[in-house]
């Protein structure tokens, strides 16, 4: 499992103690690819402590970075003339938080820690304004035109900013919008431009004031680089675009090496987190962390994560197959951890013991797991549709013994990610809606589609009505008539739902009880005058 590659990797070539850190910018609602990263590197962190190792994880808010976008939902005419300024400064247009960075670094850090994240967290808005940064922030003053030169080296481009350091404008408060002309050791001078960037106008203030205690920050590449120095981190990751050469990655690597006399970090370069196949950003629309917790509970969430190899990309289409599919994968890993899987070869005993630690990464409650029944996601959300079906009977008759707490317990949250996902989420076909009479599309069935009804009615009269048994009864008799299955199934659907497709026809057939199934059924292939459901 790749978590478990990864810790011994770590431990190979990185001396404890292990210093993990992450960061994110609070410039909008978290998107779902921002959960990769914490998730990821929190899986690290705990593959680590399991070897015994000393671990400290820690997730930073980038919340001094400039606002430079903002999201759709927020009201331009607010936000427009705070553009430029520190995200920490800027503030909140509601009453819930005092700042921009405030509400969306404490939504985000709610999200994390319902999905089992237990970083500690630091903002580097702190790490300024206390001083924390001021020796990283002299050296890079003092050296400044080794650090441009390394950024021309490494990035191959003329135009890398002339300083490495961005300076808190006294007038406007701007720090997007500065530039630096000069350094003495102990004040800056400089200039914030109305014409530097696209997305804030400068004041057009000169001035010269003490970059420390919060009077300037580094700008990207130097400050990675300086946090790997003053936290002593020695792992971690990033996304692929800051890890392609010639990137940010390779240029704080060589700023933290040449300038900090630092290690560079155990790299983790992750794929992307697609939303139907699009990269989602910050401050752009999108799917939300936040809407993703609404589809699925916390260890659905984890788990679409871990069970992805790390430099593989995650396409999470909540609108198609995927979270059906989803949960198929985890009762499968569940299966593997509770030793319900046989395994009779070693490649097969390798992708058993690989589910399995996958399932482990994913439990996120404190009490180890223990067994539980898990019912198909697909045929709960198809139960929770029927309105005189009681979820808890169906499944404890299936399981042909009483429920337990942990089943229970699982049960509860499969039903109430079920109705969530049908009501945002589920394509059409997912949701059913039993017709109340024979529906008008009965009409055009087939001779021989209404034999198969006819016998159908007549076997499950007399024979059990589980869903394997009436699953495996439809089979046979759509051979017995040479019918394909679509035709076969095709005819059970229109004749309860009015339409060519639907859920698995045995489940559906066994969860509206035998006598409505076999009236109906003999309606749809005239054996039977016509009567309305109950």
């Amino acid at each position: 499992m790749w978590v478990d590659v990864l810790v011994e990797r770590i431990c190979e070539e990185r001396a404890a103690p292990y210093v993990v850190n992450d960061a994110w910018t609070p410039s909008g609602p978290a998107h779902v690819g921002s959960l990769r990263g914490v998730i990821l590197h929190d899986a690290v962190a705990r593959g680590l402590r399991e070897r015994g190792q000393p671990v400290d994880f820690l997730y930073g808010f980038d919340d001094f970075d400039p606002l430079d976008g903002l999201p759709p939902s927020l009201p331009e005419e607010f936000y427009r003339p705070h553009m430029g300024r520190p995200l920490c400064d800027v503030p909140w247009h509601g009453p819930d938080a005092p700042s921009f960075a405030d509400h969306f670094a404490r939504e985000f850090e709610s999200i994390f820690r319902a999905v089992g994240c237990t970083p500690r967290t630091y903002r580097t808005s702190h790490l300024y304004r206390t001083g924390a940064f001021d020796p990283a922030l002299r050296v890079a003053l003092d050296r400044a035109a080794e650090i441009v030169a390394i950024e021309r080296e490494i990035t191959g481009s003329r135009r890398a900013e002339r300083h490495p350091v961005q300076v808190l404008c006294e007038r406007c408060g701007r720090i997007g919008t500065t530039v630096v002309l000069g350094w003495d050791g102990q004040a800056v001078e400089y200039e914030c431009r109305p014409d530097k960037v696209a997305w804030a106008q400068g004041c057009g203030h000169r001035g010269r004031r003490s970059p420390f205690g919060g009077g300037a920050k580094l700008t990207y590449r130097t400050e990675w680089a300086a946090k790997w120095a003053h936290f002593g981190v020695k792992v971690e990751g990033a996304g692929k675009d800051h890890m392609t050469r010639g990137g940010s990655h390779d240029t704080a690597s060589v700023v933290a090496r040449r300038i900090f006399g630092v290690e560079v970090p155990f790299p983790i370069p992750y794929e992307f987190f697609l939303v139907g196949g699009k990269k989602m950003a910050s401050s752009r629309g999108g799917v939300s962390a936040r809407e993703l917790l609404e589809v699925l509970r916390p260890e659905l969430v984890r788990f679409l994560v871990v069970r992805a190899y790390y430099r593989s990309a995650i396409d999470f289409d909540p609108g198609g197959e995927t979270v059906p599919r989803l949960y198929d994968e985890y009762d499968r890993a569940a299966a593997a951890y509770f030793g319900e899987l046989p395994a009779r070869t070693p490649g097969e005993q390798q992708d058993v013991r690989d589910l399995a630690r996958t399932f482990h990464y994913a439990w996120i409650r404190p009490d180890p797991p223990r067994p539980f029944v898990r019912p198909r996601f697909a045929k709960v959300a198809f139960w929770v549709q029927m309105p005189h079906v009681r979820v808890e009977e169906q499944v404890e008759r299936e399981k042909q013994a009483p429920l337990t707490e942990a089943d229970r317990e699982e049960l509860r949250a499969r039903v109430e990610d079920a109705r969530r996902w049908l009501e945002k989420w589920a394509p059409p076909h997912y949701r059913v809606a039993v017709a109340q009479s024979l529906p008008p599309e009965a009409a055009s069935l087939t001779g021989a589609q209404r034999e198969l009804l006819a016998r159908l009615a007549d076997r499950l009269e007399a024979g059990e009505l589980d869903p394997d048994t009436v699953q495996a009864t439809l089979h046979g008799l759509k051979a017995e008539l040479g019918l394909s299955a679509q035709e076969a199934f095709g005819a059970v659907y229109v004749a309860f739902l009015g339409k060519s497709s639907g859920p698995q026809a045995g489940a559906m057939l066994a969860a509206l009880g035998r006598e409505f199934v076999v009236r109906r059924l003999r309606e749809a292939s005239g054996r039977q005058p016509v009567t309305h459901a109950p």
